[in-house]
């Protein structure tokens, strides 16, 4: 008897005990679910500056867009125009050329959603928005036409159509080549320390320069020691970084720097520079616009027969203010 009863007790102290433990389980679900869950999506910290940031919003001071195309105009001998007329006539053609040639490229390289755009592309007249690199010009050809090359630049412009979601500021990997340079700060006072931060859409090559409020040019990107050029889309870069041997220290003399970046989809124009003692960087010994053009020599060719001529190219400026 005793044994029954005390199985017969111990059997039901197993069922109370479990039916608490299934109520105690499901007040902790539920604890879990509304109270630590949204504490733990609260206390998440945002996106870090190494993070893929291709969302982002970062508005650079300037930028300039284009599309570089190599091309042969020709215009015809006539007895109405002097050969000099006839010449100006064939690097017009180019021109033009050029302009539309442009157009297809990036147009073919632009998001498209319901296969239609989300920006539209603003393109000048061709007198505007060509600007001839190199040209040659090889003359008269039997007897008929003059003939020129040209390899020009062709700056464009992005605007967000009515209602679209992204603005032409932020990084899309479906769209036009772009890269953001950015910094935490647009102020810095004395003894501060200066990270740059560069961020592409796809992948590029580029070029970072820091142009002091001195008027210097120096070459912070690609460097002795972190001497390629070539960086990853979606990956954010820092400036100075591992294997860097310089810091960005704001000293006098004080007032605006700018933090420039040229970047293309084929490697840059190469540039002349000048070493700056053992920390890794180079100065320019010329003009930024010097430095610019030198940049923009770059090989035009189709990376296969069948694909589009032509080359991205994108330029964007962060200034930076430092003071005492």
């Amino acid at each position: 008897m005793g044994t029954a009863i005390q199985g017969s007790l111990s059997l039901f102290m197993q069922g109370a005990c479990m039916a608490a433990y299934i109520i105690v389980d499901r007040l902790l679900r539920k604890l879990f679910f509304f109270v630590l869950i949204p504490l733990i999506i609260i206390s998440m910290p945002s996106a870090g500056p190494c993070d893929d940031l291709r969302g982002i919003a970062v508005v650079p001071d300037t930028e300039k867009r284009s599309c570089i195309q190599a091309v042969d105009g020709y215009a015809y001998l006539s007895e109405n125009m002097t050969l000099s007329q006839t010449r100006a006539a064939a690097f017009a053609t180019a021109k033009r050329q050029a302009l539309e040639m442009a157009k297809t490229y990036i147009e073919s390289k632009s998001k498209l959603e319901d296969f239609e755009l989300t920006y539209d592309l603003v393109w000048a007249t061709a007198e505007g928005s060509v600007t001839v690199l190199e040209q040659k010009d090889h003359g008269v050809e039997d007897n008929t036409r003059y003939h020129v090359w040209i390899k020009a630049e062709v700056a464009y412009d992005m605007s967000p159509k009515d209602g679209a979601v992204s603005p032409p500021q932020s990084i899309d990997g479906q769209g036009p080549l772009t890269v953001r340079v950015w910094t935490p700060k647009k102020v810095y006072g004395q003894g501060e320390n200066i990270e740059v931060f560069v961020l592409g859409n796809r992948d590029f090559y580029a070029r970072i320069v820091d142009i002091t409020s001195s008027g210097d040019i120096i070459q912070l990107l690609p460097n002795a020691y972190r001497n390629s050029a070539f960086f990853s889309g979606g990956k954010t870069y820092k400036i100075p970084d591992v294997g860097d041997r310089f810091d960005l220290r704001v000293s006098p003399p004080y007032g605006q720097d700018q933090i420039v970046v040229y970047a293309s989809e084929v490697p840059l124009g190469s540039v002349d520079m000048v070493a700056l003692g053992n920390q890794g960087l180079s100065l320019y010994q010329g003009s930024r616009d010097g430095l610019a053009g030198k940049t923009r020599g770059i090989s035009v060719v189709a990376s296969d027969p069948k694909a589009r001529p032509g080359v991205e190219f994108y330029e964007a400026a962060w200034t930076v203010s430092t003071r005492p």
